[in-house]
This record gives C-alpha cells, sequence and structure tokens, in this order.
C-alpha cells in the first residue's frame, strides 16, 4: 500500500501545572501555586498511514490523539523520532458560530474551504458539490447562523468529502450533524477510503470504530501500540464502563456529603 503518512518513534512532550505541594501560611504568596511540569503526550508511535485504509486512534485522554492529528496537519512538532506529513490533509473541526456569524450559507462554505488552506480554483469547484452533500443547496444565501451549528457542521463535514487532499482525519467527528445526516456519515467516511484516501478516525464511540476503521492504534503517555479493531472497540467500551462508575461514585459522594450527619 502506498504510505501517504508515517511515524517513526515519534513522541512529543506537552506541559502542565502541578499544584505546589507545601503553601505557608500567613506567608504572602510572591510567586504562583503551581509549578510547570513536562510530560509526554505520546511516545514511542511508530505506524504508517496508507492511501485506503481507515486508522482508528483511541486513549484514555483525548488531547494525545488530537496531537497526533495536529501533527500530521503540520499544526504542531514533535520532540522526538521522524514523521513524514502529507503535502496537504484536512483536519475536520466543528466550526465555531463566531467564524461565521455574518456570512451567508455560500460564504461559509467558500471561507471553510479556505481555513483548510484550498486554492480559489478548488474552492469555486467545490461549492455546489459541498452544499448538495451538506443538503443545503436551497439555502444558499441564508444567514448560515439561522440555521444552527449542526447545519454548520453539515458544512464543515461537506467541504472534508471533496477537499482534494490525500488524507482526511476525524477528531470525534466522524459522525455529526443532523439526525438524517449523521446516519449517513459514516458510509461517507468509507466511501473516503473507497476512494483511495486515507482516513485517521479518533473516537470514543465503539460502534464508530467497527464501523470504519481497518487498523487501530492505543495511544499511551509512554507507549503507543497497534492492536486490532475488534481489541480498540472492547478498550473504548471498557473505558466507558469506568467512565460511569466514575461518574456514579461522584455522585455517591455528592449524597453522602448532603446527609447532615
Amino acid at each position: 500500500m502506498n504510505a501517504l503518512a508515517s511515524f517513526s518513534h515519534a513522541g512529543m512532550q506537552g506541559v502542565r501545572l502541578r499544584k505546589k505541594k507545601q503553601i505557608i501560611k500567613g506567608v504572602p504568596r510572591m510567586m504562583g501555586s503551581h509549578n510547570r511540569e513536562s510530560y509526554w503526550v505520546f511516545r514511542e508511535l511508530t505506524t504508517q498511514i496508507s492511501a485506503g485504509e481507515s486508522v482508528l486512534m483511541v486513549s484514555r485522554d483525548p488531547v494525545r490523539t488530537n496531537a497526533i492529528m495536529r501533527v500530521l496537519a503540520g499544526m504542531l512538532p514533535i520532540d522526538e523520532g521522524e514523521v513524514q506529513r502529507p503535502e496537504r490533509s484536512l483536519l475536520l473541526v466543528s466550526p465555531q458560530n463566531r467564524w461565521v456569524r455574518e456570512l451567508s450559507v455560500e460564504q461559509a462554505i467558500r471561507m471553510l474551504a479556505g481555513v483548510y488552506g484550498l486554492a480559489d480554483a478548488e474552492i469555486e469547484e467545490m461549492v455546489e458539490p459541498v452544499a448538495k452533500t451538506a443538503s443545503v443547496d436551497g439555502l444558499m444565501h441564508r444567514p448560515v447562523e439561522d440555521l444552527g451549528k449542526q447545519i454548520r457542521d453539515q458544512i464543515a463535514f461537506a467541504v472534508a468529502m471533496h477537499a482534494p487532499v490525500p488524507v482526511v482525519m476525524f477528531d470525534h467527528t466522524a459522525s455529526i450533524g443532523t439526525r438524517p445526516f449523521r446516519e449517513s456519515c459514516l458510509d461517507r467516511v468509507n466511501a473516503l477510503r473507497d476512494a483511495g484516501k486515507a482516513v485517521v478516525v479518533a473516537t470514543a464511540k465503539p460502534q464508530i470504530a467497527l464501523h470504519v476503521a481497518t487498523r487501530a492504534v492505543i495511544v499511551k503517555s509512554k507507549r503507543s501500540r497497534e492492536v486490532s479493531v475488534a481489541e480498540a472497540a472492547e478498550f473504548l467500551v471498557k473505558e466507558r464502563v469506568r467512565g460511569q462508575k466514575r461518574v456514579q461514585r461522584h455522585e455517591e459522594d455528592e449524597e453522602d456529603d448532603g446527609l447532615g450527619f
């Protein structure tokens, strides 16, 4: 298969704030009460992303998978190892209302395509097919602000479908928009893959993983490894159960605190 991107023993560091363990009572704080601490967002990541496949990235911390996609999009550097990026790629994001508040639907399509770095001639060819895919072809002169977040998401998704780039990435955006539109999203993502593009997906939903992925990578801070799609889906199920238990324990603790004993 034709590798469009790859990581070789790649790692990226981040910085987080840790609360200082000791604060002397009665002494004015002349400095902040937090220490800056470096940590590995991901490390030892070795994988290829090839044309015609869909790679699933899963992690307990969505920051890790988001960082990998931003590296592929050329938005972040790595601190160790090597990375091969495609000349162009698209990381789908959900557009904020403030981006397009004053724009019509057609202007929003053109603006979002421009944000992704597409040339004017490419955008001109995309406007009509994007509008049709997003189900807004009869609303081109309507203010996009009047149509709500779900329609903005559909427009952004449709731009990703038609963008002339070899790699398309979905960071928890593989299924978005109104309910009828969401039901068609995963088949559209698979159509991108079948057309020979490389697809990278991050999701917390096992059903999305099983529907679109051909390979999977579990991303950890110290070591990332390739697993089967079924293993990745099982990982997501377990993480969901852990999350539900954490919420339940938190709610029980709050109830205990309110007993008044």
